[in-house]
């Protein structure tokens, strides 16, 4: 009966219901003032994958630089972060943050400041006028907070291609690797890695413009930064062409910017835009047709540890053996599955394959032929850390309840390491591994 007009329905609505209905249906002004209040969730959201591998980097450099404490307490005249800052290439960078670049290429001691590029200086120089810190404190400053971004761009680049669990673990075996110690010194592994584990992951997400800034402070920092210029350009150049689109023609012009910008500055100051190169000269070194890991292979299988030199030989050959079972493994993910991560859009249980993009190869590739045409055979090491995709393809290869107990194995060789490099301070007369 009063269910036909409805009007008796409206009529006795408990008045409750109607204040609801009128505000649901108005609005307030409190709705403005949540808006910031999300996007502040949403960036912390965003940023929260990105604690994981921050705290390897962060625990991994108090545990090293805690031990080596240890050691150098044994030894008052010497001051620990005075000789991270100031050690073998660290002095040459403060040489430039200093004083620039000199204009002739001449022998200025066992070197010569024309064989280190000005990127990491500048950012040196620039670190100690704003903190009012000293060179080598600045140096040391800027080489912890490079390392740091190292590992946050390592991981973003990872997690793009394999998922967040071994975007994880890769970080892990890479802040624990023995010859990541480089990461305390005033080095520029950091800087560089960053920018090119950066550069390949805005390349992933078509992001031009940053792929080639990228590239630019890559070219910028270390020689190796050929070829973060070469991966830009063989993905941009097409993909201008082929789109008709700006971006990728930009990124490919921006790419060799910083390389170019330093070849340039050589050829007007010592008549050479390959300073870099000749300046080796004084170090007595050249070019060997990547001879040297593979005899440095022969020399330690054939001699022993009993000889004279055999540590450097043997990490030489740890790095050739490495970096060849790395490219065999990258490869294997393609046809081998694995148990899909929690973190990704495949169903829990499902097995996934990775597929290593182009760009990777041709970085990787690049990055050790780089690393295997060093004449000495202390860098070869660091030198392979920069192909850092290879750190993904040791994560993928070892069991996960294996994970940290080789990281911590290796996180201990990487103490070992760094004291072996710091000894010269306290015993002069011994033979230093110079990184």
């Amino acid at each position: 009966m009063t269910g036909g007009t409805g009007v008796i329905e409206a009529r006795v609505r408990p008045p409750e219901a109607t204040a609801i209905t009128t505000r649901t249906a108005t609005p307030t002004p409190d709705v403005a003032p949540r808006q910031p209040r999300a996007r502040t969730a949403g960036l912390v959201s965003r940023c929260r994958p990105l604690v994981r591998p921050a705290a390897y980097y962060v625990v991994s450099r108090a545990v090293v630089l805690a031990a080596t404490a240890v050691v150098v307490a044994r030894h008052p005249t010497v001051r620990l972060t005075q000789a991270l800052g100031t050690l073998f290439d660290g002095r040459w960078y403060l040489l430039i943050a200093q004083h620039g670049y000199p204009h002739h290429l001449v022998n200025e001691g066992d070197g010569s400041r024309w064989g280190f590029f000005p990127g990491f200086p500048l950012v040196v120089r620039g670190a100690a006028e704003i903190t009012r810190l000293s060179l080598p404190d600045a140096a040391l400053a800027a080489a912890f907070v490079f390392g740091l971004t190292s590992a946050v761009a390592i991981f973003l680049a990872v997690r793009e291609v394999a998922g967040t669990e071994l975007a994880n673990r890769a970080v892990l075996l890479y802040v624990c690797f023995p010859t990541s110690y480089v990461l305390s010194l005033a080095y520029t592994e950091g800087l560089f890695i960053t920018a090119a584990a950066l550069c390949l992951f805005a390349l992933s997400r078509r992001a031009f413009v940053t792929a080639g800034l990228c590239a630019c402070l890559a070219g910028f920092t270390r020689n190796a930064g050929v070829v973060v210029v070469v991966v830009v350009l063989v993905v941009a150049l097409p993909a201008a062409w082929r789109e008709r689109s700006w971006r990728p023609a930009l990124a490919a012009a921006l790419a060799p910017v910083g390389l170019v910008a330093f070849m340039a500055y050589s050829q007007i100051m010592v008549g050479t835009p390959f300073a870099f190169l000749s300046a080796q000269k004084f170090w007595g070194s050249h070019f060997v047709w990547f001879r040297a890991p593979v005899a440095a292979l022969v020399g330690a299988v054939q001699t022993g540890p009993g000889r004279h030199g055999f540590g450097p030989d043997a990490l030489a050959s740890a790095a050739l053996v490495l970096g060849f079972l790395g490219l065999w493994w990258l490869d294997r993910m393609r046809t081998r599955p694995r148990p899909a991560d929690t973190f990704s859009a495949t169903p829990a249980g499902a097995a996934t394959m990775i597929a290593v993009p182009a760009t990777w190869w041709i970085y990787t590739f690049g990055a050790l032929l780089v690393a295997y045409s060093a004449f000495f055979l202390d860098s070869i090491p660091r030198y392979t850390m920069a192909a850092f995709p290879l750190f993904l393809a040791f994560a993928w290869r070892l069991p996960r309840r294996w994970t940290v107990p080789v990281a911590g194995v290796l996180l201990c060789a990487q103490v070992a390491l760094l004291v072996t490099v710091l000894s010269p301070l306290w015993h002069p007369v011994g033979s230093p591994l110079v990184p």
